[in-house]
This record gives C-alpha cells, structure tokens and sequence, in this order.
C-alpha cells in the first residue's frame, strides 16, 4: 500500500512487529539526548562553570527514551504473549529500527510493553518504551568501503563525531594514519587487524585481542 495508507513498522532483536500483525500508529516520540554535565556555582560570580562528563573536547550524552504507540488485531490473546516475549524477553541492547527512518537505527532495550487496551474482542493498542542508547547508526555507514591507496579521502556526513570500524591488512608492519591520528601496527599475523574506535580495541577477525601488536594514544574519530 502506497502513501498515508502504506503500513509502518519497527525491527527489534531480529524480529519484525509486521510478523505478529503489529503496526506503528505514530513514529517513536522522543526528546532530544541531554548533554551529561554538571553545573557549580560559584559565589560572586554570574554563571555556572560547566563539566562536560567526558574526554577533553567532546560531549558525552545521556540514554534517550522513546515511546512507540502501536496496534494489532486478530488473535489477541495469543499475540500478546508472544508480542511480551519478544520485547522483553532480551537482557542487553538490540538492533531497533522502524520504517519512519529506515536509513537509521538505534541500539535499545524494551523497558514497558505490558499494557494493552482492547477497544474490541480482536483489536487492541499498546505502548512500547525503548531506552535507547542517544546516538543512531547509519545504515548506509555499515556497508565496507575499500581504500587501497594512500591519500583516498573519506567525509563524515554528520555533525557529530563518528567512531568507525576499521580493518587494516598488511605484511611486515606499518604505520596507518588517518587526519592527526597514528597507529603503529608492530606486526600482521597473515590475517587483519580490525580497530574498534568505538571501544578502543584491536582484535583479529576472529575475536582475538591484539592490543598489544598496536601502539597509538587514541584510536581515530572521523571528526
């Protein structure tokens, strides 16, 4: 179905609420992520001094909350169990994403899906509420992108900063430099060396740590 009548939805944890015949009234309402500072005041004089919670030069923002209303029909009983399982039943952070904003998605826990209010036998609305951690990941920003040449150029399309994944092969060692970061590589096993700027790690592909095969005061953020 086209236009206003085209049907939305949300991913979460692998699954498709289209799959228990739930759909999207709304897209997710949500505040904007809040900045985690502290304000002191000092005596005598006018403003706060403000402390960002954070590494020098950045921000760091706190969890975002973001509420969904939906509704489904047919079968109630067996659907909300099964809907209740799925939301709930995850212990961690997982892929959620909806149809309002395919290009995007968020990694979140369900904290509230139990309430459902029946307006008939077969029909009835619920709210679901995501804490979310406050940044989104492009979709499109997953795809790899080879550079095989020194001097190829890559742009951060947004505003804020983004901690990229990065896969380095080589023989021998190297030194990988990307805007003002550096990281020494001492030495390549036959296989690459995968550096998670998002955690500060380097491990090989098959999960194995090798921080200790690398040397640089900070893995890059493409700025």
């Amino acid at each position: 179905m086209r236009g206003r009548f085209k049907r939305q939805y949300l991913t979460f944890n692998g699954k498709s609420s289209k799959d228990f015949l739930l759909y999207l009234s709304a897209p997710g309402i949500y505040n904007s992520p809040s900045p985690d500072v502290e304000a002191t005041s000092i005596p005598g004089l006018n403003g706060d001094l403000i402390q960002n919670n954070a590494k020098s030069g950045m921000r760091r923002f706190q969890n975002v909350d973001i509420k969904y209303e939906a509704f489904f029909f047919n079968g109630l009983p067996r659907k909300t169990a099964a809907v209740k399982s799925w939301l709930l039943s995850p212990t961690g952070y997982c892929k959620l994403q909806d149809t309002y904003a395919p290009d995007f998605f968020r990694m979140g826990m369900c904290t509230s899906a139990v309430e459902f209010d029946v307006s008939r036998q077969k029909t009835a609305e619920m709210e679901m509420v995501f804490n979310c951690k406050p940044q989104r990941w492009s979709v499109e920003g997953q795809k790899p992108i080879s550079l095989t040449a020194s001097g190829e150029v890559l742009r951060n399309p947004f505003d804020f900063y983004s901690q990229p994944l990065i896969s380095v092969q080589g023989a021998g060692e190297g030194v990988l430099s990307i805007g003002d970061y550096s990281v020494k590589i001492y030495s390549f096993s036959g296989e690459a060396v995968i550096l998670n700027c998002e955690t500060q790690n380097a491990y090989l592909s098959d999960g194995t740590f090798c921080n200790t095969s690398i040397y640089s005061e900070e893995l890059p953020l493409w700025k």
